[in-house]
């Protein structure tokens, strides 16, 4: 009996000792406390209190989720921003927003977190790529090993490096269509022979010789990297000469045979002057850089975190925020709380990040800038105004680089390429405006372009139908549409103006309708 349990003690070490101290899932679990589920506008908020055990070690935790599917909803992703022209800079998640609702008047701004981990102490430029709208702000460092992501107009999420196809001259005609795109040859050197174009920046003194086409660009905006590269630069053409000329601060100028195409560059476009990305990254609309990737084909990479020096902070518990998508196409954050023991707000280690990223659905995830920074708002359907989700670690919002926010709305086509010279056919002009009893505006567009252009008392906006609510207030309204172009046919001339007067009584009025039609009576 006595060698029998000799035997079996013998054996049930042999499997302890064979067993590695793991950090698979089997080794994770989450017990909730509570559990809060919600849906705002169409986003799930889901706020949880609990007990997360991993690795032989409990803690209490406290985390908030937001998520939408991008891909069969009317969500996007947009990188949000406050940078100012020829800076960068940061501010808090709040301004961000209301930065993003100025560029982008036809979207709806409902909830999101804070974004890249960025220059605390300088210039607030972000780590790695940043792009708004198409436009490259920020290509990214070379030679880092640091990730992005991306998202297309599809809702779809990139992720991995982005290659870099060197700086590129986009011409935008005032429709923002894209004229031409042309390859940067040389920065700062003269072309070699005819084919040949280059890109002289404004910190270089020397003069560029005379017999040389140029066509001199009075900058918008100019952006640094870190090594004082100039990436990004974006103006309309001030003049364009044979003769000698030296680089004014915030100008550029461009050299090249082909700019004797007086045609080619007019003063009604827009030069817009980026690094053109590659690896995916050509597609993505809106981008900025990630940190460390957590899960990967829905294994969390545990490997990849221990093999981090003990000095990282991927071993520490630390407020974090992280972004995730789901194999459905739903893309998710997830801000957890931390650095209040006392409240069981303890924060997590990336490795216990990633096994509640895997939790919620995640087959790839990617840690986003943590401690103080970690910010996660949603609108609040009665104020209108932005709640504060999690529990800011410096008790108050800090101000940080860039955020994505979830965005509802129709995405404007934007560098579309149209034919040089430009043949095309415009559109019809929209007929029909008119404004009914309950405030919506309606007119008669084009049933094979549903892309139109909306302006009232001059200011534009992006439309996809031919009837939209205005909750305007008191006033006279000048209101016109257009068709936007495309490959085939050009932009239309405006429709005839509407004129529309809102009285007192007519808002209260609409507004009457309105309450009436949501509560169904």
């Amino acid at each position: 009996m006595k060698k029998l349990m000799i035997t079996l003690f013998l054996a049930m070490m042999f499997v302890l000792l064979a067993t590695p101290n793991a950090h698979g899932a089997s080794d994770f679990r989450f017990v909730n406390e509570t559990r809060e589920r919600r849906f705002v506008e169409g986003i799930e908020h889901i706020a949880v209190k609990g007990q997360l055990t991993y690795n032989g070690e409990t803690k209490s935790q406290h985390y908030n989720y937001l998520g939408v599917n991008t891909q069969t909803t009317d969500y996007n992703i947009v990188t949000v921003d406050n940078y100012q022209p020829f800076a960068w800079g940061m501010s808090n998640l709040l301004v961000q927003i209301d930065t993003a609702k100025q560029r982008f008047p036809h979207l709806d701004f409902v909830g999101g977190v804070n974004g890249d981990f960025y220059d605390i102490n300088n210039t607030g430029r972000a780590n790695q790529t940043h792009i708004v709208n198409f436009e490259v702000i920020l290509r990214g460092s070379t030679g880092s090993s640091r990730t992005a992501v991306g998202f297309t107009d599809d809702g779809d999420m990139i992720y991995g490096t982005p290659s870099y196809l060197g700086q590129h001259i986009n011409i935008l005609n005032e429709y923002r269509e894209l004229k031409m795109r042309i390859k940067v040859n040389r920065i700062n050197a003269l072309p070699q022979n005819d084919l040949e174009v280059s890109i002289y920046h404004d910190n270089v003194v020397s003069e560029i010789p005379d017999g040389y086409h140029k066509v001199v660009v009075k900058a918008s905006d100019i952006k640094k990297d870190a090594n004082d590269n100039r990436n990004y630069s974006k103006g309309v053409m001030e003049s364009r000469t044979t003769e000698p000329v030296t680089v004014s601060e915030r100008y550029f100028v461009l050299v090249g045979k082909m700019f004797q195409d007086e045609n080619l560059i007019t003063d009604k476009d827009t030069i817009l002057v980026q690094e053109l990305l590659g690896n995916g990254f050509e597609n993505a609309r809106f981008s900025m850089g990630a940190g460390q990737m957590l899960v990967q084909n829905g294994n969390v990479l545990h490997d990849q975190f221990e093999s981090l020096p003990s000095t990282n902070m991927a071993h520490f518990r630390h407020p974090r925020t992280a972004i995730g998508q789901k194999s459905d196409g739903t893309i998710f954050f997830l801000v957890v709380d931390g650095r209040d023991i006392l409240a069981g707000k303890n924060g997590v280690k990336y490795s216990e990040l990633g096994e509640l990223m895997k939790m919620h659905g995640a087959v790839v995830a990617f840690n986003l800038d943590g401690g103080g920074s970690s910010t996660m708002v949603l609108r609040n359907e009665e104020s209108g105004e932005y709640d504060v989700l999690n529990t800011l670690s410096d008790g108050r919002i800090r101000s940080v680089s860039n955020g994505l926010i979830f965005a509802k709305g129709d995405l404007e086509p934007v560098f579309v390429q149209i034919p040089y010279p430009d043949t095309r056919t415009p559109y019809d002009a929209p007929t029909g405006l008119y404004m009914d009893e309950s405030g919506i505006f309606h007119f008669l567009g084009n049933d094979e372009n549903k892309h139109y252009t909306l302006k009232i008392n001059g200011k534009e906006m992006y439309l996809t139908k031919e009837t939209l609510p205005l909750l305007l207030a008191p006033g006279q309204y000048e209101i016109e549409v257009r068709v936007k172009g495309n490959e085939t046919y050009s932009t239309s001339a405006y429709s005839e103006t509407y004129t529309y007067n809102v009285h007192k009584a007519d808002v209260q009025r609409i507004l009457d309708l309105m309450r009436q039609m949501a509560s169904g009576s």
